[in-house]
C-alpha cells in the first residue's frame, strides 16, 4: 500500500515537472496532454486522473507554486495592509525584507527555472490561461510592493516612477532564474551551485540597496531617526 502511495506520488510529479518544461517551451495552447504524458514517460490516462483535464493540471501547477510564495509572503504582506501606521525607516525596512523574501521564496529548490519562464512568457499574452490566476494571485506582491512604495515616497500606486521602479527591481531578481541559459555555459555548469546561490543573493541584496539609495529612501529614514 505505501509502495503503491509512493508510485502514484512519483507519477504525478513527473507530470508536474514535464508539464512546466514544456508549458514554458510550447506555451498552454501548443502543449497537448499526449506530449506531456510521453515527456514524463506515464500513462496519458493519469492526467485526467490526477488533475481532471489540461486545464486543470495547469491551474494546478501555477496555484500551487503561487500559493506557497504568498503564504511565505503572508506577514509582510499583512504588514503592509497598515502601512499608514508604519514610520518611514519601518516602511523602508518592509520593503526590503518584502523584496528579499521574494527572491529567497524564487530561488528555493520549490520553484524550478523553467516555472518563471512560464510565467514571463504567460504575461506576455494577452487573455492567456495564466492571466486569470495572475490577477487573482500574484498580482498581489506587486500591488503590495507599489503601495509601500508610494507610501514612502508620497505618490500614487499608479504612479510612472513607482510602477516602473517595483518593476525594474522585480525584473533584476527574475534575471538570474530567467537568464541561466546564457549564465550557466559560461561557467560550465548545468545548474548553480550552494555557493553561487549566496553570491546571487548577495548580488540581489546589493540592488535591492541601490534601489533604495537612488530613491533616497535610505537618507529620508535615516534622517528621520
Amino acid at each position: 500500500m505505501e509502495n503503491e502511495k509512493k508510485k502514484q506520488n512519483l507519477s504525478r510529479k513527473k507530470i508536474v515537472n514535464s508539464a512546466i518544461v514544456l508549458f514554458a517551451n510550447k506555451g498552454f495552447e501548443s502543449t497537448s496532454t499526449r506530449e506531456i504524458c510521453k515527456h514524463a514517460g506515464v500513462n496519458l490516462s493519469l492526467i485526467p486522473y490526477y488533475f481532471g483535464n489540461k486545464d486543470g493540471l495547469y491551474t494546478s501547477i501555477i496555484e500551487s507554486i503561487i500559493n506557497y510564495g504568498l503564504t511565505f509572503l503572508k506577514d509582510e504582506i499583512e504588514k503592509a495592509n497598515e502601512i499608514d501606521g508604519l514610520s518611514l525607516e519601518e516602511k523602508a525596512e518592509l520593503y526590503r525584507n518584502l523584496l528579499l523574501k521574494y527572491s529567497d521564496f524564487l530561488y528555493s529548490d520549490n520553484v524550478p527555472s523553467s516555472f518563471v519562464v512560464l510565467m514571463i512568457k504567460e504575461q506576455a499574452v494577452s487573455h492567456s490561461k495564466f492571466s486569470e490566476i495572475y490577477s487573482q494571485k500574484i498580482g498581489i506582491l506587486y500591488k503590495t510592493l507599489r503601495r509601500i512604495l508610494a507610501s514612502i515616497l508620497n505618490k500614487k500606486e499608479n504612479d510612472k516612477a513607482v510602477v516602473f521602479e517595483v518593476s525594474s527591481i522585480i525584473g533584476q531578481i527574475l534575471s538570474f532564474k530567467i537568464m541561466d541559459r546564457a549564465t550557466l555555459p559560461p561557467l560550465k555548469q548545468d545548474f548553480y551551485t550552494k555557493d553561487d546561490m549566496k553570491k546571487i543573493k548577495n548580488i540581489i541584496s546589493s540592488h535591492i540597496e541601490t534601489s533604495l539609495e537612488k530613491l533616497n529612501i535610505l537618507g529620508k529614514s535615516a534622517s528621520k531617526v
